[in-house]
Order: structure tokens, then sequence, then C-alpha cells
């Protein structure tokens, strides 16, 4: 990485502003003034001498550019910034030149408006207030970033969403305006309930009422990883919310291709690949660093000799078997797991429309093994996260919050247990909290949401108990909330029951549950 050295009035500048706004770190400073000399289109010719080297040093360890993605130096960031600015390849010598000099405008610019503002009445404050107002109102107008990838047209719902999860014991209803930052600040659902105790009967029942009030514009993607689902016994229910039901096993597999989670453009498709491997890895059991860079290496390899567009699995098992054979290698798990996926799981037809646009409920009967089965998911997931990752945050309509996508994730309890899977849904719950995507967890007890490393609970604002077996007092609190009466709570845990479920909002209570197999009557 780069080691330079800047001119002896930008470090005095510096210095000076950096102090006024109190900031940690002069590479605050720095960036800040970077922004504002590029936003205002200042660009220096090849003729402008280099600024003389006599102030501060700049070395790879000082973070000058920041640090964004997988921890690593956003020297790239600001290199392509530059590239574009001055419509060409920059060679590094000539980046840091002018990076010196833009950095230099930018902070007699922000010297300049410093100088002439009351520091005392905090109006150094609105110098700051300008810039940021300005960039937040282009992002609010700008839809999407623009992607090598097919595009859903997924459409805001951006009325209040509300749903009923059931009825008080003086038989009130239970409303939930999920939307309303008023009341939730997020919108992550967690449902802990043992077999038997009609969590899945509830999320159905939830599922139905969102689908109805948003006019099914609100789609969601189901994935049952019992794999117990029967698409004539779901057949009402699928019909109420619009759903396709797919079986991995009996209806050849899922209209989807994983490697749509790639970024092309070039300087992110490294980050999407190792994602990606990422994924594969967390689930295969035994799979070293060797047989990650292989497979790195192969999917590089082969998105290139694609030329922009995306290969199937059954290409990359097709050169992964050549590899192997070609190089002596014994089959392994990684070998194993990529031939299985090639095997009528996903169906990569180009033509297939986006996953996205249609609500799903995903069938993973335990036909399958589980390393399949929950790569299905993470494959999928993994897609969500980059697809969404690629969108603006939705914008509050006054107290209404956007929504567009929900997911259920059944049998959390299986990645919760996983390290790099929780990893993986704790990204994925900070990340999509701010796309308007809505994640229901359902998991056997409350302990499956509390690990070592991380406490699920903490990122879910509507945390429903059913009946579960442990029913330990602290466990159900650090779940539900800490209550306003710990009596109160201690009574309401007594009354747990199949069919009834305790929740925390204002004060403990138990409610009789909405369950699908009652509204099913109705409809």
């Amino acid at each position: 990485m780069i080691r330079f050295k800047i001119d002896i009035e930008s470090t005095e500048l510096l210095d000076r502003i950096t102090t006024i706004y109190n900031f940690k770190r002069d590479t605050i400073t720095a960036r800040i003034a970077l922004s504002l000399s590029i936003e205002k289109g200042k660009v220096y010719t090849e003729d402008i001498s280099s600024l003389p080297q006599n102030g501060r040093e700049y070395t790879p360890t000082s973070n000058i550019f920041g640090r964004l993605i997988n921890d690593t130096d956003n020297f790239t960031l600001y290199k392509t910034i530059f590239d574009q600015h001055y419509g060409k390849e920059l060679s590094e010598n000539d980046f840091v030149r002018l990076y010196k000099l833009h950095l230099k405008d930018g902070l007699d610019i922000w010297n300049t408006q410093l100088d002439n503002c009351d520091i005392t009445k905090g109006e150094h404050i609105s110098i700051l207030l300008k810039p940021i107002k300005k960039g937040l109102t282009l992002r609010s107008n700008t839809p999407y970033i623009s992607t090598d990838r097919k595009k859903s047209d997924i459409r805001e719902f951006q009325d209040l969403l509300s749903f009923e999860i059931g009825t008080s014991e003086n038989n009130e209803p239970i409303v939930i305006n999920i939307n309303d930052l008023r009341e939730f600040d997020n919108r992550n659902i967690a449902i802990a309930g043992m077999a038997g105790s009609g969590k899945t009967q509830l999320i159905k029942d939830i599922l139905y009422q969102i689908s109805k009030k948003s006019n099914y514009e609100l789609k969601y993607i189901f994935f049952d990883y019992k794999g117990e689902g029967n698409p004539e016994q779901l057949k009402p229910f699928l019909e109420a919310t619009k759903a396709s039901f797919v079986d991995i096993v009996n209806d050849g597999g899922i209209d989807f291709n994983p490697f749509l989670s790639i970024n092309l453009e070039e300087r992110q498709k490294p980050f999407s690949i190792r994602a990606f491997v990422d994924t594969i890895s967390t689930f295969v059991p035994r799979m070293g660093v060797s047989q990650e860079n292989i497979l790195i290496s192969l999917i590089n390899d082969l998105l290139d000799r694609k030329n922009g567009t995306y290969p199937t699995i059954a290409e990359l098992f097709s050169d992964l078997e050549n590899y192997y054979e070609e190089n002596s290698i014994r089959q392994d798990t990684l070998y194993g797991v990529v031939r299985d996926l090639s095997t009528n799981i996903f169906n990569c037809d180009p033509n297939n429309p986006d996953i996205l646009s249609n609500s799903l409920y995903l069938n993973l009967p335990p036909a399958l093994s589980d390393t399949l089965r929950q790569l299905v998911v993470f494959l999928l997931l993994r897609y969500f996260n980059s697809y969404f990752s690629s969108t603006n945050d939705c914008e509050p309509k006054e107290h209404i919050f956007p929504l567009r996508y929900v997911i259920v994730i059944d049998e959390a309890h299986i990645y919760l247990k996983n390290k790099n899977a929780r990893k993986a849904l704790e990204d994925l719950l900070r990340l999509l909290r701010s796309k308007g995507v809505i994640v229901v967890m359902l998991s056997q007890g409350v302990e499956d949401y509390k690990t070592k490393d991380f406490d699920f609970a903490s990122q879910v604002k509507l945390p429903i108990c059913l009946n579960i077996q442990n029913k330990d007092y602290k466990a159900i609190s650090n779940f539900v909330g800490t209550p306003n009466s710990k009596y109160k709570l201690e009574t309401e845990i007594k009354k747990l029951d199949s069919g009834k479920g305790l929740i925390n909002i204002g004060e403990p209570k138990i409610i009789e549950l909405r369950q699908w197999w009652r509204t099913t009557k109705l409809v």
C-alpha cells in the first residue's frame, strides 16, 4: 500500500480543523475535505506541479482512506473515484499527486468558510450539514445502484401494515403495527416454541394477513427446513397468499442461479466471489483453505470465460471434476457437495423470473442431506443480502417505514448453533433492517436466540414466546425483554400452553394465538 507526505500548509489546516470539530483523527478531516473538492468539480491539468513534501507522512497503517469491506483499506475505492473524475486510468503516482492537490483545495474551501462564520454560535456545524443534506437528497432520488444482475421490479409498500397475532385474556385483539416507527424501530420477528405449540400455524396466519393487507404487493419466501409441506394440504394457504410451492426433490429443483449473488463489476467481483465461497465453506465439513482457493480460482476462470454472463452450477462441477482429474486429487467433501448441488437442486436457466418477484414456499425434505438443505437456504440468503445491499435504504414517510419483502427462516436454531452461520445471520439482520425487509425466525427454544458471541433477541422487536420446554424465567426475560414486573412475568409464564403465547408489549401478557387452521375456515 502507498506511503506519501503532504505539504506543511495542508498539515497545519488539518490540525486546525480537526481541533475545531474535536474529531478523533485528522484522517476524518482529510476525507471530508477531499469530498468538498471533488463535489465542487475541481479538475487539475497535467501541467500543475506537485505540492512540496514537507508536511505529515501517511503510511499504510495511517488509515488515511478508511476501511469498509472485510476491514480492507479503501485505497481502491478512492482510486476508482479519481479515475472516474478524470476519465482515465491514473497511475499510482498521478493519483497521489492529484490526491494531495484536492486535499489542499478542500481544506482551503473549508478553512475559508470557518473564517467567515461564528464558531461560538455553532455555525461551523452548519457548514457540514449543507453538503450532507445535499448528498442525502441525491441519494433519495437514485432508485438503485446499477449492476449486471437482473433486477426484480420490487415495489415498496408504503402504507401502514397491521396484523393480529392473537387475542388477550379479555378477548381483545393484539394488533401489531409492524412498520410504525413510533412502535417498532426494526421489523424483525422471533418466535420460539416447541413442536405442537402453534408457531407454524401462527406464522402462516401472519403471512396471510400481510399478503392480503398489502394487496399481495409484499412478497415472501418461507424456508421449510423440515420439508413437511404437502402441496395438497398447503393449497388453501398457497392460494390465499398467492404463493408458489417448490419441493426441491420432487419438483426437480428451484428456478434460481446462486451465482447471481456475485457482482460482475470488476472491482466488486473478488469480494463477491469470496463471500460466495465463504457461504459454501460454512456448511461443507472439513473444507480447508486449499479447497477454498481451488474454488475461488475455478469460479474466477469460469466467469472470465462466460464474459459477462453467469455460469451454472453444472458448469462449475464440470470444471472442478476436470481439475481434480488433471491434478490427481481424490474426491473429497467439496467435490461431493458441488456435484450434489449440480444435480437437480438449481435450475440455472437465464430466462428464469427473478426469485423475488413472487411469493415462494420452499420445501426442503429430509431426503436432502443437512449440508445441502442448509446450503440451499444460505445461497438464497446470500443473494438476498447481495441484492438488497445494492438498493437504497427505505425512506420513511412521516412515521411509516416502507416495506419490500419478508423472509421466514424455519428451524433457525440449526443456523444459530453454527458459528459461521450465526455471523451471516447477524449481518443479514443488520443490513436488511434499513432495506424494508422483515426477517422472521422460528426456533424451538428462547435460549437459541442468545449465543455467547451475539444476542439475536437484541435485533428483534417482536419476540413471541410460545409453549417451550425450558420455562426458565431468566432465559424467557432475556428473550421477550425485561418486564416492568418480575412477578407479572413469572405469573404469565405459568400459563403457557399449546396455542398460547407470551409477549411483553407494555407489560407481559398471555395471548390466544392466531392459527391458520382456524382462519382458513373463514377464507
